[in-house]
C-alpha cells in the first residue's frame, strides 16, 4: 500500500531518541502531551495507518527505523490505554495479517509477534500458529501464544506440533508445556523419545504440569532409563506430577509415584529424591 503523506508527517513528529539529548527527553510534560496527541492521530487512521507503519519499518537499529518502530508500539498500546476493544482487535488483526509478509525481515516480523504478545487475543492466534513454524519468527510467536494463553492459543500449537521439527519443535512443545495443555498428552508422550534432549525435557515438563494420572507410567519409565542431568530433570517432573495429583485428590496415583521413586533411587547422590518421596508419602497418608 502507499504510505500517505499525512502518516509520514505524523511519524516525523515522533521523537527520535537517538538524536535527542537525554535532558530533552525526560521530565517535560509538553513532550509527553505531544507524543500522545500524535499517537492518537495515527491510531485514528485505523488499519491503513497501521499497515503504513509496518511498511515504514526499516533495517533494525537504523535511523530510518527508529520513529516508525516507536510509533507502531505506541499505536498498539493506545487502545489498551483508552480501553477501546474494537480498535485493539482491529489493530491486532492488522498486525497478524502481516506475519507472513515475506517483504518484512524476520526481525520485523518477530517484532509484530512481540506486539501481539502484548496486545493480541483470539484474533492473533491462527496467524501466530503459522508463524511459530517459521524459524525466523518461531521464538517470538511461541512466546506470544503462551502470553495469550488458553485453548485459543493451545489449539494452533497442537496443530503445529504435528509437523514441527528441530528448534521449532522445541518451541512448540515448550509452549504447550508452559500452557499445561492436557490435550497435548499424546504429543508430550511421543516427544519423550525425541532425539533432542531439550525436547524430551520440555515434553516431560508438559506431562507433569498437565497433572494427568496416565502420564505417570511414561514419565517414570523415561526417568528410569535416563542418566546424568536428564535423569535429574525427568525425576523432577515425576515429583511435580505427584504433587499435582495429590493436590487434585488423586492420592493413590500420587502414592504410586512416590513409592517407586523411593525404592528405585538408591544411589547416594539421589538421597534427596528418597527424602522428597518420603515427605510426599507422609503428606498424603
Amino acid at each position: 500500500m502507499a504510505i500517505t503523506e499525512q502518516l509520514k508527517t505524523l511519524v516525523e513528529q515522533m521523537p527520535n531518541s537517538a538524536m535527542q539529548k537525554k535532558e530533552d527527553r525526560i521530565g517535560k510534560d509538553e513532550i509527553k502531551e505531544s507524543i500522545e496527541k500524535t499517537v492518537a492521530a495515527i491510531a485514528a487512521g485505523g488499519r491503513e495507518n497501521v499497515l503504513g507503519l509496518i511498511e515504514m519499518l526499516a533495517e533494525p537499529g537504523s535511523m530510518e527505523d527508529c520513529r516508525p518502530h516507536f510509533a507502531l508500539h505506541c499505536v498498539v498500546n493506545y487502545p489498551l490505554v483508552t480501553r477501546d476493544e474494537k480498535m485493539r482487535s482491529e489493530t491486532c488483526e492488522t498486525l497478524a495479517s502481516q506475519l507472513g509478509n515475506g517483504k518484512l525481515s524476520a526481525y520485523n516480523r518477530s517484532y509484530l509477534c512481540q506486539e501481539l504478545q502484548w496486545a493480541g487475543r483470539d484474533e492473533a492466534c491462527t496467524a501466530l500458529g503459522k508463524a511459530v513454524l517459521d524459524e525466523g519468527t518461531s521464538d517470538a510467536a511461541a512466546m506470544a501464544l503462551v502470553a495469550i494463553g488458553g485453548e485459543r492459543a493451545a489449539a494452533p500449537l497442537r496443530a503445529a506440533a504435528e509437523t514441527a521439527k528441530g528448534k521449532v519443535r522445541l518451541n512448540v512443545i515448550d509452549a504447550l508445556a508452559k500452557l499445561a495443555d492436557s490435550k497435548s498428552e499424546a504429543a508430550f508422550t511421543a516427544a519423550l523419545s525425541d532425539p533432542d534432549e531439550e525436547v524430551r525435557l520440555a515434553a516431560a515438563a508438559g506431562l507433569s504440569k498437565a497433572g494427568l494420572p496416565t502420564a505417570a507410567k511414561p514419565l517414570l519409565t523415561a526417568a528410569e532409563a535416563a542418566k546424568g542431568w536428564q535423569r535429574i530433570q525427568l525425576t523432577k517432573s515425576c515429583l511435580v506430577l505427584a504433587e499435582k495429583l495429590a493436590a487434585a485428590g488423586k492420592k493413590p496415583e500420587a502414592r504410586q509415584i512416590y513409592k517407586q521413586l523411593k525404592t528405585t533411587r538408591t544411589a547416594d547422590n539421589e538421597r534427596h529424591v528418597r527424602e522428597f518421596a518420603e515427605i510426599g508419602l507422609k503428606a498424603i497418608a
